[in-house]
C-alpha cells in the first residue's frame, strides 16, 4: 500500500490502539452494534444539513425532525443493523429531544452561518506528500471525511463548526483533535488554516463554544498522521496499554488480547461432579 487515506475516527482509533485500528481496516468491526447511542445525533445532523442545504426557512426545523427518524430507521435496517429502543416511550423521547435541539441551534445559524458563504456536509480530500518509510518513494496521505459546516467569511477567513448531540457539558474536551484534524485539512486545500472552529452543542448550557487553535496543535496533529501512515506501511499492530481504550471497542471479538493463542483452542471447563465411584 503506496498512497493511504486518513479519517479523523480512524486516526482516533489509531492513536488508542494500532491493532484495533488494523482490524477495523480490515473489516473487523461487530456486525450488530446497537445504533440507539448514535441515532439522536445523527437525526440532529442530518435534519440541520437539510435545513442548511435545502430550505433554511425560519421555524421549520423541528417539524422535520419525524421525517429524518422514519428514514434512518429505514436506513438502519435496510444495513442490517440494530436498533434497540430503551423502552416503549424511548422513540417519542429521541423525538422531542431532537426537535427541542434543532430549534436551540436555528439562532446560531442565522448567526454564524447563513450571513456568509457555507456548505453543510462537505466532503473533503486533503493530500499529504510523504516519503515512504522503507523505499524513501513518494507517498501520499489523503485526510478525508465530512465536516459538518463549513463557513467562508472572507476569501482568506474560514470556520469549521461541527454539531454535538451531548448533554455532556465537557465532552468539548475530547473534541480538540477532530477540529484540529478539519482546520488541518482546511490548512492543505485553501492554504490557510481556520480563522475559528466551534461546536454547535444545543443541549447544553454553553451551545455555541468556539475555539482558535494553533500552530502547535496542527503540528502535533500532523506528526499523529504521519505516524499513523508509517504505522501501517511498516505493518505495526501494536495492541493498547491502556485498559480503558478496550471498554468500547467493536472488534473486541477479533483482537487477540481477547482471544485464544491458536485457532483451535478450547476453553477449559471445571467440572463440579465427582466421578461416580467417588459419589457413592
Amino acid at each position: 500500500m503506496t498512497n493511504i487515506r486518513i479519517s479523523w475516527s480512524a486516526l482516533r482509533n489509531h492513536m488508542e490502539c494500532h491493532q484495533r485500528s488494523f482490524l477495523q481496516r480490515s473489516g473487523k468491526k461487530a456486525k450488530f452494534q446497537d445504533q440507539r447511542v448514535f441515532f439522536p445525533g445523527t437525526v440532529t445532523d442530518r435534519v440541520v444539513r437539510d435545513w442548511l442545504l435545502n430550505n433554511p426557512e425560519p421555524g421549520i426545523m423541528p417539524d422535520m425532525v419525524e421525517q429524518f427518524v422514519l428514514s434512518e430507521e429505514k436506513v438502519i435496517e435496510e444495513e442490517g443493523k440494530q436498533l434497540r429502543w430503551k423502552n416503549p416511550s424511548d422513540r417519542d423521547f429521541v423525538i422531542q429531544e431532537c426537535q427541542q435541539a434543532v430549534r436551540d441551534i436555528e439562532p446560531f445559524l442565522n448567526k454564524y452561518v447563513l450571513p456568509y458563504e457555507y456548505d453543510a456536509d462537505f466532503a473533503f480530500q486533503a493530500p499529504i506528500n510523504a516519503p515512504h518509510p522503507i523505499t524513501g518513494d513518494p507517498s501520499t496521505i489523503t485526510l478525508n471525511g465530512f465536516m459538518d459546516i463549513v463557513v467562508r467569511m472572507a476569501p482568506d477567513k474560514w470556520a469549521v463548526y461541527d454539531v454535538k448531540h451531548t448533554k455532556d457539558e465537557y465532552y468539548w474536551k475530547k473534541t480538540r483533535g477532530q477540529l484540529s484534524f478539519y482546520d488541518l485539512a482546511m490548512e492543505i486545500m485553501f492554504g490557510v488554516p481556520t480563522t475559528v472552529t466551534g461546536l454547535l452543542q444545543p443541549l447544553c448550557k454553553d451551545k455555541f463554544k468556539t475555539f482558535v487553535l494553533t500552530e502547535d496543535e496542527r503540528t502535533i496533529l500532523l506528526k499523529h498522521v504521519i505516524d499513523m501512515a508509517n504505522d501501517i506501511w511498516l505493518d505495526n499492530k501494536e495492541l493498547t496499554t491502556d485498559p480503558g481504550n478496550c471498554s468500547f471497542c467493536n472488534v473486541k471479538h477479533a483482537c487477540s488480547k481477547f482471544t485464544p493463542a491458536t485457532p483451535d483452542a478450547k476453553k477449559k471447563v471445571v467440572s463440579l461432579l465427582l466421578p461416580k465411584d467417588q459419589n457413592e
